[in-house]
């Protein structure tokens, strides 16, 4: 009910319907008829009632019109006029929550780091890991569905472009959004990937990030400590066949257990005495890998204690039942598998350095040589049903095996298993 404007004559002359010459005290006509003047040249305002829009979605009925008028109908109403705020970083941490919350631990994201649950929090800091996590998330169907559509490729392109420019500028290229940011669109390009468009070597970049990132104070926090253990594991077992990566020693001297090594979050710590699975010791084989003579009698000495680690993760992976259907008995054990097949992969370089130059009993080296590869098979034989997320690191333990053996049989049965696992991501390289 808008005011409007009325006349400003005085209440006679507007009661008679006369026109009134609004003077003061007394308009003419008052001042000729003797009678009082009231209001005039006074400002008015009446009020009408606008038409609603639709007047037969407006009717209410009698019962209509009472129930409007209670408590409960007046809290449905302000309900229903809620508008939720919402962006694109809410937006983007709503679906990567979701995909965070599958219970089927063949896709259950947490394998790639403990991390990954505090990603949501970090959205709308950087550009890069936001765009990242966008992909992630519109790719994650994919690994599923085996379909790839233009938004994923357009989410794809997006994040690295986004990356380029954080990579670009001295005010991000070094925070821990970023290092995230890299190490997010290294996945996605191994699950939708067709090709180099990104790094040269995932390894090199991130080694050069995290060695940026050894120095700065502000990468002391448990997130930044979660990263870079995880992403030290990554770097550090590619390091055995790239020279070109070198890390900076400061990283692992306070570092904890590697995240390969720990299932959950809060860490379940069923592996900590497992000695050739810590980032020193990973960082120790890799340097010997550069210098293979000149190591003998270090490389001699792992390869002793890691016949020891073996037979523990053996009991580990025993205690870590199949058939429990529980979430977090899966998630153990699918870890457990990763480090049992990292212990098998550290075996098989030490036996090939042992051999080469031989140092120890050459029978004895050649028949654990073929026990290794065997148990690779094996073991990425029953990791099978944890494909395509949980296991998808068997595939770089069969092409180790594959490299280290020359027996027909064994080379057609690792070929009938690279050929299984490739299937789960058909797209990428």
């Amino acid at each position: 009910m808008p005011g409007v404007p009325s006349s400003r004559g005085c209440d006679a002359c507007r009661q008679q319907k006369k026109k009134c010459d609004q003077l003061t005290p007394l308009c003419s006509r008052c001042a000729r008829l003797g009678i009082p003047c009231i209001g005039s040249g006074e400002r008015r305002y009446k009020f009408r009632h606008m038409a609603a829009p639709d007047q037969s979605s407006s009717k209410q009925t009698p019962t209509t019109v009472a129930q409007a008028g209670s408590p409960s109908a007046a809290a449905s109403s302000m309900q229903l006029a809620t508008i939720v705020p919402s962006n694109r970083a809410t937006l983007d941490a709503g679906h990567f929550i979701s995909a965070l919350q599958v219970t089927d631990v063949r896709f259950d994201l947490r394998i790639y780091g403990p991390f990954f649950v505090e990603l949501p929090r970090r959205l709308g800091r950087n550009r890069a890991l936001d765009a990242s996590v966008r992909a992630l998330a519109v790719s994650f169907p994919s690994v599923h569905t085996h379909q790839y559509t233009p938004d994923m490729y357009k989410a794809y392109g997006e994040a690295l472009r986004c990356l380029r420019a954080s990579l670009g500028d001295p005010a991000t290229a070094r925070s821990v959004e970023t290092m995230c940011a890299v190490y997010l669109v290294m996945i996605c390009q191994g699950w939708i990937g067709r090709g180099g468009d990104f790094f040269p070597s995932h390894g090199e970049a991130i080694a050069h990030m995290l060695n940026t990132a050894a120095a700065a104070q502000n990468w002391r926090g448990e997130f930044e400590a979660e990263v870079t253990n995880t992403l030290l594991v990554i770097v550090l077992l590619e390091s055995f066949g790239n020279h070109k990566i070198r890390l900076d020693p400061s990283l692992w001297a306070t570092s904890e257990p590697p995240v390969i090594a720990r299932p959950n979050r809060p860490p379940v710590n069923q592996a900590t005495d497992i000695e050739c699975l810590r980032i020193p010791t990973l960082a120790a084989v890799s340097s010997y890998t550069r210098n293979v003579q000149g190591n003998l009698p270090a490389i001699q000495s792992t390869y002793e204690v890691l016949q020891n680690d073996l037979a523990k993760m053996k009991v580990l992976l025993s205690e870590a039942s199949e058939t429990n259907l529980t979430l977090l008995a899966r998630q153990i054990h699918a870890r457990r598998q990763t480090g049992y097949g990292t212990l098998l992969l550290l075996g098989l370089m030490a036996n090939w350095a042992l051999s080469v130059f031989g140092i120890g009993d050459p029978r004895a080296l050649e028949l654990e040589k073929a026990t290794l590869v065997d148990e690779i098979m094996d073991l990425a034989q029953r990791a099978s049903q944890y494909r395509p997320l949980a296991a998808s690191a068997m595939p770089g333990f069969l092409m180790a095996a594959k490299t280290m053996t020359d027996d027909a049989a064994r080379l057609a049965r690792l070929e009938e298993l690279l050929a299984l696992y490739r299937s789960d991501f058909p797209a990428s390289n």
